[in-house]
């Protein structure tokens, strides 16, 4: 079973930049965004199969390891910071210390991953940074782990500190570090890192995070991390049930929003008797957003958080319809780009706000944010496109993540709920409809 499958650490590497950075850019500075992060890790699995067609899947592993690290050395020359230490809350000192790279051996076949992918195997092929004492890996800004099975397959975890990266910056960073790997002659120049966020909106002071640290490390034993899958076919059917609500246009992330919010609100009167407030926060990706947009590439922590309430089950038109007006709402804060006390008073009472939520005894709140749309499925490191990718993060109750399926019209979603609400959950008419687990 997937449950009982070994890993083995085989080699535990510092790679360091293939060339000196600069004495200018010793110092990166944190932005607003990035100081307010919570010093957690931000992870991501890709598995890739075994391709008997593809010539690169026939090198010894030690020969693939050393293509990953070779190039991993030659992309930390082009994003610097993540080879650097973190000096407080204020600023990254980049002395080119370097990423660890673990490399492992997985004793059984990567098959019985994707047949059962439960939280407890993907932990193993992230081991560092799991453990948040652990002194010799906490201080490296970026932690890779390239598990190689004995089938041929390779899954490479990449985990990168939130104080750094956010899901944007980390599918910014893997797509330049495939794109190294596959050709390193070769790479489109917008692949690199743009890191004018720190300057555009800089430091106020350096205050405690958002979250405090090493919160949320790990899950409760009374809680499951679930997987559902909304795939195309079921995802079309959930639109147009939206569309015949009174919806337009609506998209893949708001429709299962929606729903799952709307299921989540039944399940909470199934069990209390009565309706409760329910409390539904998104994130918000805010580089395509202001007036000019921000480079994709942008390095740094650029969302920002908006939430919306209702007091009792609705349709899925009217909860879309409020999630569309919170959206609305938090976009025109930063079209027209940062009045910097005006916005910084703004962020403070949204994380006041949020707290409140997550704190206010009789409420039900969801925190979702969606890493759809980043071409993480398209990072070829030379063995081919990604089978399957999947969050590996740092799980809280209630804290949903979305993720694309392999053919980007449909949307996993993790979800870590009590065990009294997946079972009431999965006893949904309407939500069996469309999701699997």
């Amino acid at each position: 079973m997937a449950k009982e499958m070994k890993v083995e650490i085989v080699t535990r590497e510092i790679i360091k930049p293939s060339s000196p950075t600069p004495p200018n850019l010793k110092t990166y500075n944190l932005s607003f965004f990035d100081q307010k992060a919570p010093n957690v890790y931000v992870s991501i699995l890709l598995f890739y199969t075994f391709n008997k067609n593809n010539d690169l899947y026939h090198e010894e592993t030690d020969e693939r390891s050393k293509r990953l690290k070779s190039s991993l050395s030659k992309t930390l020359t082009r994003f610097y910071p993540f080879a650097g230490r973190l000096n407080e809350n204020v600023s990254i000192e980049c002395y080119d210390e370097g990423a660890i790279f673990i490399e492992a051996r997985v004793h059984g076949f990567m098959t019985l991953v994707l047949e059962e992918p439960d939280y407890s195997i993907r932990k193993k092929f992230r081991l560092c940074g799991n453990d948040p004492g652990d002194m010799e890996t906490k201080n490296h800004l970026l932690q890779v782990q390239a598990n190689f099975f004995e089938c041929g397959g390779l899954a490479i975890s990449v985990s990168t500190s939130h104080k750094l990266a956010d899901a944007s910056t980390m599918s910014t960073f893997i797509k330049a570090w495939s794109a190294i790997t596959l050709n390193p002659d070769n790479v489109d120049p917008t692949c690199f890192a743009d890191f004018s966020l720190s300057t555009k909106l800089p430091m106020v002071n350096p205050s405690s995070s958002f979250v405090p640290n090493n919160s949320g490390s790990s899950i409760e034993p009374n809680f499951a991390l679930k997987r559902y899958v909304f795939d195309e076919s079921k995802m079309n059917r959930l639109k147009k049930k939206v569309i015949s609500e009174g919806v337009k246009n609506p998209t893949r992330v708001e429709c299962v929003s929606s729903l799952l919010w709307k299921c989540l609100m039944a399940t909470s009167k199934s069990r209390y008797g009565v309706e409760r407030p329910s409390n539904f926060i998104q994130t918000v990706n805010l580089r395509s957003r202001t007036i000019p947009p921000l480079p994709l590439n942008s390095i740094g922590n650029m969302a920002i958080t908006f939430s919306e309430t209702t007091k009792e089950t609705s349709n899925l038109n009217n909860l879309i319809t409020n999630l569309r007006r919170g959206l609305r709402e938090t976009s025109k804060r930063v079209e027209n780009g940062f009045k910097e006390e005006e916005f910084v008073s703004y962020y403070h009472n949204q994380v006041k706000e949020v707290g409140y939520q997550f704190i206010s005894q009789g409420d039900e709140t969801y925190f979702c944010t969606s890493w759809c749309r980043f071409p993480f499925y398209e990072a070829d490191f030379g063995w081919g496109k990604p089978t399957w990718v999947c969050p590996c993060i740092q799980s809280l109750e209630n804290f949903f993540v979305f993720m694309d399926t392999r053919d980007g019209h449909g949307i996993e979603t993790w979800c870590p709920l009590s065990e009294e609400k997946i079972a009431l959950l999965e006893r949904d008419e309407e939500f069996l409809i469309f999701a699997r687990s």
